[in-house]
């Protein structure tokens, strides 16, 4: 007799029969392996990020440094002209020339002095520098503006350097922001990313420009208006950034990518790229310069080069070993199991078959269910959801206590049968819809959908199927057909309706020679109530009409909704004239007229709102649904002209 298998012996036994521990065993390697190979990789790549932060962090500070030299170089500068009450061209290229920039800050484009010129000076300040030798000397880019500026000192003064000479930077926005900037502060301000004066067009670079200001006589003022007021100039540098960032980052560009951003993240605001391209980088640091007033953004992206000196293949080798090693070891435990799995399994496939289709019955939607051919279809085998579905065990359905047959609206059995004997003809299956009731005396729809087992005699031997609750479905289907005929707001026929029920209102006006009439129902400034009181009010109001018309009408008539405050009374079989089928149909809508006058409590506020009725008789003869109602309506709207709150006839069809 084989271990019981809730004895522990039986669980090792069938752990070892499904090759459970072969399996557990290669999950806890290959975990092991993954968890391994994990957090190697996130080591190493946590030490590569940190290596490649703190790359980025020594050029940034580099670069920060950098800028602040190139300031120091401008407040001695302004330091010349406070201790200078004139410093002459000359003094000012031995100064700069002094420096030694180009060997000690290299990137910087020149050092010079910009003067600011009142509108009401320029002719003497053209007429001074004229007279130091040179007599083309103007100011540039022409215009009359106050005040002017103008460079007027710049070392080097050779080369591309010579364009800016006479340059006025405060006509230029970018520029003129970093010097008011500058004025009002009376420290160094960076400006926007501008095209220096100083391009020829070839090899054209963003520049930047840094300035200090100069006031009069030295001075330091400390308020504004006064900064204002002594503003003699500025000492300032013009700068290519592509010059000066790689004179900077010379030696830093092998591990990092390098771009520079003018205040934001954006393609028209990039200063500078050490790389032509761009690529997808393992690592990525952006950084934010501070600088004279103005903010840096400084992206630092890994090269393929320091990406593959930080690759390691450690991480997939200890992969690859754990892995392997997993697998040898599944590998026999794997067949061992196998081997006892094969001495035990005719016996287990029977238990299995068993249990399998045990529950593949009993977890089919539906009731699954084999009974005789015929009515009233006693049961051989059914399962447990037949209990929910009529309220009978399914004990009570084996034993033949109950039946289908007891359970199905009597008038349905013909169609199941007919279903049943046309399957059986033809062997095919079948579907049918029928309505059960159970023993609460409850009605639900149910789909059944079976197959007449037959023998090689054609003899039927047994009815195999599937019964399932289509209950719900059939309500949504309903309420579907509802939504398309049914006004949704008063629950009255909508004009789909109407116009179905008109047809056929004047069909048999046709067939019988009998008059009818229709009353098209318009409120009366019914807008205002939503205008003051809002639309829910409205709603509820046009609810309340349309109670009190169905109240107003015979229990035949139609009344449905047309739309907004529109309403249509439909009354049939009025007389065997138009005229007497109209009187009828005008003590009708007086009826209405009462009715409507009434006021209507709504929200414990009282509205008041009167009809507008249109009558117009209707006998079938040659006449269309569309044409009734708009010979209706148009009587409505006579009456709305005539004084509202009133009926009026329409004429004759006929005339």
């Amino acid at each position: 007799m084989p271990p019981n298998a809730n004895t522990p012996h039986g669980r090792t036994l069938g752990l070892l029969d499904r090759s459970a521990a072969a399996w557990l065993a290669l999950g806890i390697g290959l975990v092991l392996a993954v968890a391994m190979w994990d957090y190697s990789r996130n080591h190493l790549a946590k030490r590569a990020e940190d290596r490649f932060e703190h790359h980025t962090e020594v050029a940034r500070n580099t670069l920060l440094a950098r800028l602040r030299d190139y300031e120091q170089v401008l407040r001695g500068a302004a330091a010349l002209f406070a201790a200078s009450d004139d410093v002459t061209r000359g003094e000012w290229r031995t100064y700069v020339s002094a420096l030694r920039l180009d060997e000690s800050l290299p990137g910087i484009q020149g050092t010079g002095y910009t003067v600011m010129v009142p509108a009401s000076r320029l002719q003497a300040h053209l007429a001074a520098v004229r007279a130091e030798g040179f007599p083309d000397y103007r100011i540039q880019p022409p215009g009359e503006r106050d005040p002017y500026s103008s460079i007027v000192y710049l070392e080097p003064f050779t080369d591309r350097n010579l364009r800016a000479f006479g340059f006025d930077m405060y006509a230029e926005p970018v520029r003129r922001e970093a010097m008011e900037r500058a004025r009002d502060t009376g420290r160094a301000a960076l400006s926007g990313k501008v095209t220096l004066v100083q391009e020829d067009g070839e090899d054209t670079q963003a520049g930047f420009l840094i300035y200090l200001p100069v006031y009069a006589d030295g001075a330091s003022p400390d308020d504004l208006d006064s900064r204002r007021a002594t503003l003699h100039g500025f000492v300032y540098s013009p700068f290519r950034a592509r010059d000066m960032m790689r004179s900077i980052f010379a030696d830093g560009l092998r591990d990092a990518d390098i771009e520079v951003f003018d205040a934001a993240l954006a393609d028209d605001t990039l200063l500078f790229a050490s790389s032509p391209r761009r690529r997808t980088a393992h690592h990525s640091v952006l950084h934010q310069v501070e600088f004279a007033g103005r903010p840096w953004l400084v992206r630092f992206s890994s090269t393929e080069t320091f990406e593959a000196d930080n690759a390691s293949a450690e991480p997939t080798l200890i992969l690859l070993g754990g892995s392997a090693l997993s697998l040898m070891l599944f590998a026999v435990m794997n067949s061992n199991a196998h081997h006892r799995r094969r001495m035990r399994s005719a016996a287990a496939r029977l238990a299995a078959s068993r249990d399998e289709f045990r529950t593949l019955v009993e977890n089919v939607p539906g009731v699954v269910f084999r009974c005789q051919v015929g009515a009233p279809w006693a049961v051989m085998h059914i399962s447990r959801s037949i209990e929910a579905l009529t309220g009978a065990t399914t004990g009570e359905f084996v034993s033949s206590e109950v039946s289908f047959g007891d359970f199905i609206e009597p008038e349905d059995i013909p169609a199941i049968e007919k279903a049943i004997e046309a399957a059986a003809r033809e062997r095919t299956s079948y579907e049918v819809e029928y309505r059960m009731r159970d023993r609460e005396g409850v009605t639900r729809w149910v789909s059944e959908r079976g197959r007449v087992f037959i023998d090689e005699h054609g003899q039927a031997l047994w009815l195999d199927g599937v019964i399932i609750d289509i209950t719900e479905r059939k309500a949504a289907e309903e309420a579907m057909r509802n939504l398309a005929f049914v006004d949704t707001l008063t629950q009255l026929p909508n004009r789909r309706f109407l116009l179905d029920r008109l047809r056929q209102g004047l069909a048999n006006s046709r067939r019988h020679g009998r008059h009818g009439a229709l009353l098209f129902v318009d409120l009366d400034h019914f807008k205002q109530v939503n205008d003051t009181f809002g639309h829910e009010a409205g709603d509820k109001l046009l609810c309340e009409v349309a109670r009190r018309l169905k109240q107003s009408v015979r229990e035949g008539d139609t009344v449905a909704r047309l739309g907004g405050d529109e309403f249509i009374v439909m009354l049939e079989d009025l007389g065997a004239s138009c005229p007497e089928a109209t009187d009828k149909g005008a003590v009708i809508a007086k009826k209405i007229l009462v009715a409507l006058n009434k006021p209507f409590s709504v929200d414990r506020s009282l509205h008041w709102t009167t009809p507008s009725i249109g009558i117009s008789c209707f006998s079938g003869d040659d006449e269309r649904a569309e044409d009734l109602l708009r010979r209706a309506d148009a009587a409505m709207y006579r009456a709305k002209v005539g004084g509202r709150n009133r009926l009026e006839t329409a004429g004759s069809p006929d005339l």
